[in-house]
């Protein structure tokens, strides 16, 4: 599903708001027969430690997959640049496919939200 102008300003500027510590929004909207993504998918970045010379870089990554949204929290590369866990990269999260973006933002954060209960040491 490839998404309007309009709708893609709207995107990025939800998911803005819903992840405000995230920045280097980006977003793509063609097809890519080399990563068989077609579509719209966007990302932003998160960096754990900036100064640190091995920092680590999270990403949240909401894409189309036909008429669903999914959303994806990794780490080391987005996921519409997915390469493997040898190189560092790591495949976090996933949402289960959603009808809207909000679902998958709402999904999301649950899903992070569970992640760092089952982390806490509380």
């Amino acid at each position: 599903m490839f998404l309007a102008d309009h709708d893609i300003q709207h995107a990025l500027e939800r998911v803005q708001a819903a992840f405000p510590s995230f920045t280097q929004w980006a977003y793509t909207n063609a097809r890519d027969d080399e990563r068989a993504f077609d579509g719209f998918s966007l990302w932003g970045q998160w960096v754990l430690q900036p100064e640190a010379c091995m920092a680590r870089h999270f990403y949240i990554t909401f894409a189309t997959h036909a008429e669903h949204w999914s959303g994806h929290l990794t780490i080391g590369q987005h996921l519409y640049f997915w390469t493997s866990a040898d190189v560092g990269d790591a495949h976090l999260l996933d949402t289960e496919a959603c009808a809207t973006l909000e679902e998958a933002i709402v999904a999301l954060k649950a899903e992070m939200a569970r992640l760092c209960r089952a982390l806490s040491v509380v």
